[in-house]
């Protein structure tokens, strides 16, 4: 019958009894068995585990990781919209040069903004929005080779530019193109209501305000070919800068140069004033392009 336990003595103190306890063999081995059956749960269960650690870490990563790439890919899509505005500036402004230098194209190029149908940026922002990273990216790619053709055409056009005003030298020169003034346009070129007697009509010139005695240049080269005073405009020069150009300055306070004179762009003429009828120191300054005034913003450039 022993044989079929295991006895196990159990020793205790030296004034302790020594005592004996007897494991049946088929329950040790059920014991056993659990045991084993345990330790494997338990192993399996920390591999679990260290593999659920180990995702979770990488997951964490994949997430950081798209966050970054989220960023990268908004920020290269702000940079594609300044390049965009920047082209768009180039491209106004070879317009004003080729106006100012009388070499407007026989046709147009295509802008970026020439084409029916929302904008590149509208797209982009749409798709940001949705939070639609690969048709944002796919855009943004779509832009990228139209800002690459329309930088061919703007540098080609440029070139030629260049090649163009090249023999214009002497046209520039005399071109009224830089502010004559600098301070603050109180009245624009067109009709409008006349301060004094309150009826609409015609201003042929822009009202630049700065303080009294501020210098007056001359926006190109020319001949001073009149000064004078006047009952409305006060204190006045002309200038004529040839090519059928004449700039007028008017209010002044002081006339600084006289008829006959030579100027450069850039000399002084005159100082701000408030003489004629005026409500305040300002430069009342006009453009004549074969005596007919035009708008002198279209040939301001600074």
């Amino acid at each position: 019958m022993d044989k079929d336990y295991f006895t196990i003595l159990i020793l205790g103190q030296k004034t302790s009894k020594t005592r004996h306890l007897r494991i049946h063999k088929r329950i040790f081995k059920i014991g056993l068995y659990l045991l084993a059956f345990c330790l494997l749960v338990t192993i399996s269960f920390f591999c679990d585990y260290i593999q659920v650690k180990k995702k979770g870490v990488e997951l964490t990563q994949l997430r950081h990781e798209s966050e970054e790439q989220r960023s990268k890919i908004h920020f290269f899509s702000s940079k594609i919209e300044d390049l965009e505005k920047q082209l768009s500036t180039f491209e106004e402004f070879d317009k004003k040069i080729r106006m100012i230098a009388n070499l407007e194209k026989g046709q147009e190029t295509i802008s970026l903004a020439g084409m029916g149908g929302p904008s590149p940026f509208e797209v982009r922002e749409k798709l940001r929005v949705e939070k639609d990273e690969t048709g944002l990216v796919q855009q943004m790619r779509n832009d990228i080779e139209c800002l690459k053709s329309e930088a061919v055409s703007r540098e080609e056009s440029l070139s030629e530019l260049e090649k163009l005003l090249q023999t214009k030298t002497e046209i520039l020169a005399h071109t009224p193109s830089i502010w004559p003034v600098q301070g603050w346009v109180t009245s624009g070129f067109g009709f409008r209501t006349n301060p004094f007697t309150g009826l609409t009509q015609m201003h042929e010139g822009l009202d630049i305000s700065n303080r009294l005695g501020t210098p007056v240049i001359a926006p190109a080269d020319g001949i001073v070919s009149a000064t004078g005073k006047d009952i409305s405009f006060g204190n006045g020069v002309a200038v004529s800068h040839g090519f059928g150009i004449v700039t007028h300055f008017n209010h002044l306070n002081k006339i600084l140069v006289s008829a006959g004179q030579r100027v450069k762009r850039g000399d002084k003429i005159g100082e701000v004033g408030n003489t004629g009828k005026s409500t305040g120191p300002h430069l009342h300054y006009e453009v004549r392009v074969n005596g007919i005034p035009v708008n002198p913003l279209r040939y301001i450039l600074n």
